[in-house]
């Protein structure tokens, strides 16, 4: 752990035991990163007699809700907003720092007068005011926690370890992805020693497809668009077809890798209408091509192989946009 880390973990750890009241929140349309992250750490402080709560811009996924049995994390409901964090010491932001990917909650964070402690391992300035948690070698936020939990003496519990074995798992794909180190392995290992059940976890996170999803990626891999011969391609959901397809927003994991996976394809890149003014937008690479440095364009982040951007902005203007964008990174590689 380096010396700024080491900083930035002991100042979370002195806010959290000082706080009575914790509200821990993470990003729009949470995946299993942020939601695992989450009810480890609620765990964790309940068992400082701490209250907590979660709340989130969006309620959490099917496959992800095993992990809420004895913690809920439901999602925005503003009277709720307004009566968690007004009676809070403090918010804790988990596997986000730009405060635009808080949807709905956005505002609300913003007008929070209490202490924050963001926990994060995404590249980019925070945009969060207070305690800044970064490690952006960590393949996960759940491995982040891991790390700070055991340099805080916890012990970690078998709730505990299934929630960030999840989320470890989650956000390296079963392991695969190349974010994966010596370190993510070890995390896991000491997880299991701790109770995590694998192959439960495995396959509720992994091996859970709704026939919904399974009629919607009909429909992506029967429209996607390829570009740049072959190496990029693309689709945009509108909220007009997610109707159609009886969609909701958690069938929709998992498109953007399935893009990704399709032979030669360097870059895929996943456009969601949130509603008539807002788009969410997903990017993924293989090997050398920094999507990271193209979501930054657009007020996201993320890592070299996988980001995001939350833009207010309707669907078709986004799309058009950021495919310019892309095309001159394929462009400006021709050329170099």
């Amino acid at each position: 752990m380096s010396g700024d880390l080491r900083k930035a973990s002991k100042a979370a750890l002195d806010l959290f035991r000082w706080a009575e009241r914790i509200v821990i929140t993470t990003h729009v349309q949470p995946d299993g990163d942020g939601i695992g992250s989450e009810v480890a750490l609620a765990h964790w402080l309940r068992d400082q007699g701490k209250i907590v709560d979660i709340l989130n811009p969006h309620s959490a996924p099917r496959r992800f809700r095993f992990l809420e049995i004895d913690i809920p994390a439901p999602g925005f409901e503003p009277a709720s907003a307004e009566r968690l964090l007004g009676a809070a010491d403090l918010l804790a932001v988990l596997d986000i720092s730009v405060p635009a990917r808080l949807g709905p909650l956005e505002t609300h964070a913003r007008a929070y007068g209490g202490e924050i402690v963001v926990i994060d391992h995404h590249l980019g300035p925070t945009g969060f005011r207070g305690v800044d948690v970064r490690d952006t070698s960590a393949a996960a936020t759940g491995e982040l926690l891991h790390t700070l939990l055991v340099e805080w003496g916890a012990e970690v519990t078998p709730p505990m370890a299934a929630a960030l074995y999840a989320a470890i798992a989650y956000d390296t794909g079963g392991f695969r992805y190349s974010n994966t180190t010596a370190r993510t392995h070890r995390a896991a290992a000491a997880l299991i020693d701790a109770g995590a059940e694998v192959h439960e976890i495995n396959q509720r996170v992994f091996e859970s497809v709704s026939p919904t999803r399974a009629r919607l990626l009909s429909r992506v891999f029967g429209e996607f668009h390829l570009e740049e011969d072959g190496r990029l391609a693309w689709i945009a959901l509108s909220s007009d077809l997610m109707e159609e397809a009886g969609a909701e927003a958690e069938d929709v994991e998992g498109v953007v890798e399935a893009l990704r996976s399709l032979e030669h394809v360097e870059m895929a890149i996943l456009f969601k209408e949130i509603d008539k003014g807002a788009t969410k937008v997903s990017f993924r690479s293989a090997g050398e091509v920094d999507v990271s440095r193209l979501a930054g364009r657009f007020g996201g982040g993320g890592h070299k192989n996988a980001a995001g951007a939350f833009l207010k902005r309707p669907l078709a203007i986004v799309v058009e946009d950021v495919l310019a964008a892309a095309r001159e990174s394929f462009a400006v590689e021709r050329v170099g």
